[in-house]
């Protein structure tokens, strides 16, 4: 059985968001996450670059409703700055968009 996401490292976790948003089809937009992008002006290209080549800089958290695992992904780019919420479920392999930050 795979390790946990909740018992990974940031770095572990970050590498497994960078390799798993690389096909694009493993990353699941929500409603919310379409919603917040509109709002501001968010392209779906931008979250994927900042899932591809993002950081985590703060520690993930458990979602008690889901119990999915949310990580921060945030990368600084020349027009804006990013921070895309992706949630990690051990049952699933895709990533789940939570929001979008900009």
């Amino acid at each position: 059985m795979a390790t946990s996401y909740k018992a990974q490292s940031i770095a572990q976790l970050t590498k497994h968001i960078r390799a798993v948003s690389k096909i694009t089809e493993n990353v699941l937009l929500s409603r919310h996450a379409l919603m917040r992008m509109r709002q501001r002006g968010v392209l779906d290209a931008e979250v994927y670059h900042c899932l591809r080549n993002g950081k985590i800089l703060l520690t993930p958290e458990e979602d008690l409703k889901t119990g999915h695992l949310i990580c921060r992904m945030t990368c600084y780019g020349a027009s804006k700055n990013l921070a895309v919420c992706a949630a990690l479920d051990d049952e699933d392999p895709s990533i789940i968009v939570v929001t979008v930050i900009a």
